[in-house]
């Protein structure tokens, strides 16, 4: 086979591709440098104004406000745009602290106030790094009001992270004589509350605006938001600015109905709108505390500050508590509907599975019901439920004393046969018991079984008893107009009535020709065995007749050579009458059971050649039954090796040096394998003689017999240690 090579320019860069990779790589660098600036500049922008917001509300010194709007915007935007967030805080933080001291502090050396700012602004990221962590660990959604547990969380967590910025920034401002000791603990604790309350107020109005689509669980008009908030800032402008009695300030709690309309607002809308609300509230009620309209007794100004805290933190947290609850019943509300919907569905896909299954059952029902009518088989489905209960409340007995109690209690036998319900019948046992209707059929099905089969039904309560489920038997039944016919029956267990015995079928076939022709049928076999006998029998006698003329014949003859042969004719001759002998004594007319045959053989020879008891003769066999075929010529075989062995084995000059003289016929059978052998301790055959080639008639005659039976032929022999002769052959299939 040959190699394609490719043209080389194929492998080779395409230098106008490579050249178009690089501006767009440079142009994706780009954008993403620039991504990343515009996320540092916002970051550090909108924190450094919002610090200026929040630095408008700072009431009490010239670093703790109230409320520091920034901390919630420190606290979301890692969340939202990642870690270049930590070095916009850091920068915001940093610059907003840089100007406080042009604007608002007395002169001093500047890198105090350049220290102060980096401390100021270190605690800040390192407060927003910690709160950012702590919210991905313990909240693992972004939405933290979609489970109470959320805002707990929350809460906790941020009122503790808020710790970091005012320690760091009071400690530090101490260090640097910037704030005074007696100020520092109210300073840190209004800057704690501050940021705190930064947190709890402006991160979920951050969250609901610029993160991807949270807490909003519910579509309302404009118009409702728009009169809800309008009606907040005349309540608020009212309560913190306008509502005095003869120039003295309220101090009755009415700025407690801002909590009525919060919590409407989280009620009826979402996390956004409720946030909105809440910053409306905080705004107006910082600025007309810091004008001095506080709902509360003013004892001093840090009181107040405390108090006011206080307030919104109770507002915010109770909003976003309430946003929780009302979005875990929302949840709660979708999960049962959609359960109540999966709950239909699958209601409907059962009913239609049971609606197919039933349509399907009544077709199923109609095939089987049809099949049952016309099956050409008597058919009765019957009720042994109530035989089974009466079986059940019998002792514990054996299979024979249960039957010794069925003989001697007839009258319970007599019960539980009027027990047996007959259901239903078919066509073909109202036409087998010639009946006129089905009905008749079932009102007499019982006596069918009755009238003479007791004992039948007798062996079918013992079946029951001791849990069989099939019973077959045949016996004679009677017609409705009394005819008796014989008949097939079949009584079995309907599948899933195991256990009731509510539904047995039982079938009928009418037999009456198939046992007549049995009947015929042995009867010419009891036939034909008697004719065969009689022909084995006359066979045999025409044999011996036979003989009889052979020996009257020799009398006449004064040669030992034609008197030898004549004698070896009768053996033969005797061989094949003994043969039909014992198929005329066997009861298998087709087989000769061999080795009773061998010993009767052996004997008649022995007697013939008048071979005294001094002579041991062995037949080792086990019963090996043969067929006529097979066994006249392996009888004829086993004659001439007999008649060789004693003519000739024992000399009467010779006598065995270690036991008397011995002839043994050995017969096996292993599987298809037949051997017989044939085997003496006489003189045995001289070295120069082949048995296999010799010309005696005798061995000529075992050659062709075993050849006949697709044998072979072995022998061994030794001088004055007798001679073994073996033939194998294969029975046929």
């Amino acid at each position: 086979m040959e190699k394609v090579l490719k043209p080389y320019s194929q492998d080779l860069p395409n230098p106008k591709s490579e050249m178009n990779k690089i501006p767009r790589l440079m142009l994706s660098r780009s954008l993403k440098f620039v991504q990343t600036a515009a996320k540092f500049l916002l970051v550090a922008s909108v924190y450094f104004l919002l610090g200026k917001f929040g630095e408008s509300f700072g009431t009490f010194s010239d670093y703790a406000s109230p409320i520091w709007p920034a901390s919630g915007w420190g606290l979301v935007t890692p969340l939202l745009f990642g870690r270049i967030s930590f070095f916009g805080i850091f920068a915001g933080s940093f610059l907003y602290n840089c100007q406080i001291r042009h604007e608002n502090l007395p002169g001093q050396d500047l890198s105090i106030y350049f220290g102060a700012a980096l401390l100021i602004a270190f605690g800040s990221t390192l407060q927003s790094f910690t709160g950012a962590y702590l919210y991905k660990k313990f909240i693992p959604e972004l939405d933290l009001t979609k489970k109470t547990s959320f805002v707990l969380r929350f809460l906790w967590i941020e009122t503790l992270v808020c710790i970091i910025a005012a320690t760091i920034a009071c400690f530090g401002l101490l260090f640097l004589g910037i704030l005074d000791l007696e100020k520092l603990f109210s300073t840190w604790i209004i800057w704690w509350m501050g940021d705190s309350l930064g947190v709890f107020v402006y991160f979920p109005f951050f969250l609901s605006w610029l993160g991807p689509g949270v807490a909003r669980f519910q579509v309302h008009s404009w118009k409702e938001s728009a009169g809800l908030v309008s009606f907040l800032i005349l309540l608020g402008g009212g309560i913190f600015y306008f509502f005095s009695i003869n120039e003295v300030p309220a101090y009755f709690p009415l700025s407690y109905l801002l909590i009525v309309v919060i919590a409407l607002v989280s009620l009826k809308f979402g996390g956004r709108e409720s946030s909105l609300v809440l910053i409306i509230a905080s705004i107006v009620a910082i600025l007309g505390t810091a004008q001095g309209h506080s709902y509360n007794f003013p004892a001093s100004k840090e009181v107040s500050l405390l108090l006011l805290q206080s307030f919104l933190s109770a507002i915010s947290i109770a909003s976003l508590l309430a946003l929780s609850v009302i979005r875990e019943r929302v949840d709660a509300q979708e999960e049962i509907y959609h359960s109540h919907k999966r709950l239909e569905d699958l209601v409907a896909e059962r009913t239609q599975e049971l609606d197919r299954s039933y349509r399907f059952l009544g077709a199923s029902e109609a095939i089987y019901k049809g099949l049952f009518e016309n099956i050409p088989i008597a058919i009765l489905e019957c009720d042994y439920s109530e035989v089974r209960r009466m079986m059940g409340e019998l002792p514990e007995m054996s299979q024979k004393e249960f039957a010794k109690f069925l003989k001697m209690n007839p009258k319970f036998v007599s019960e539980c046969y009027e027990t047996v319900n007959v259901i239903d019948a078919n066509k073909e046992s109202v036409r087998l018991f010639e009946a006129s209707s089905k009905e008749e059929v079932l009102f007499l099905a019982r006596n069918f079984f009755r009238k003479g089969n007791d004992h039948y039904f007798k062996k079918l309560l013992t079946r029951i008893r001791y849990g069989a489920r099939v019973l077959h038997t045949e016996t004679t039944l009677s017609t409705c107009n009394g005819k008796q016919f014989e008949a097939s029956i079949r009584w079995s267990l309907a599948p899933e009535f195991e256990d009731t015995f509510s539904s047995t079928i039982i079938t009928v076939t009418e037999i009456t020709d198939k046992k007549q022709a049995e009947r015929q049928l042995k009867s010419s076999l009891k036939e034909k065995e008697v004719m065969l006998k009689e022909i084995h029998h006359r066979v045999k006698n025409n044999l011996q007749v036979i003989s009889s003329l052979f020996n009257l014949q020799s009398e006449y003859e004064n040669d030992p050579k034609i008197h030898e042969a004549f004698t070896e004719s009768q053996n033969r001759i005797q061989t094949m009458a003994l043969i039909h002998d014992e198929l005329y004594q066997s009861n298998d007319l087709g087989n000769v059971e061999f080795s009773g045959y061998s010993k009767r053989l052996a004997e008649k020879i022995r007697s013939a050649y008048k071979i005294g008891a001094e002579t041991r003769v062995d037949v080792i066999s086990n019963p090996i039954h043969l067929e006529i075929s097979i066994a006249i010529p392996l009888g004829l075989a086993l004659n001439e090796l007999l008649t060789n062995s004693f003519k000739y084995a024992f000399p009467h000059n010779f006598s065995p040096s270690d036991e008397r003289p011995k002839i043994q016929v050995r017969l096996q059978k292993k599987e298809n394998l037949v051997i017989l052998e044939v085997s003496d301790n006489g003189v045995g055959l001289p070295n120069e003689l082949n048995p296999i080639a010799t010309h005696s008639f005798g061995l000529t005659l075992v050659q062709v017999l075993t050849k006949q039976l697709k044998g072979k032929l072995d022998f061994s022999s030794s001088k004055d240690h007798g001679a073994s002769f073996q033939i194998r052959f294969e029975l046929p299939n």
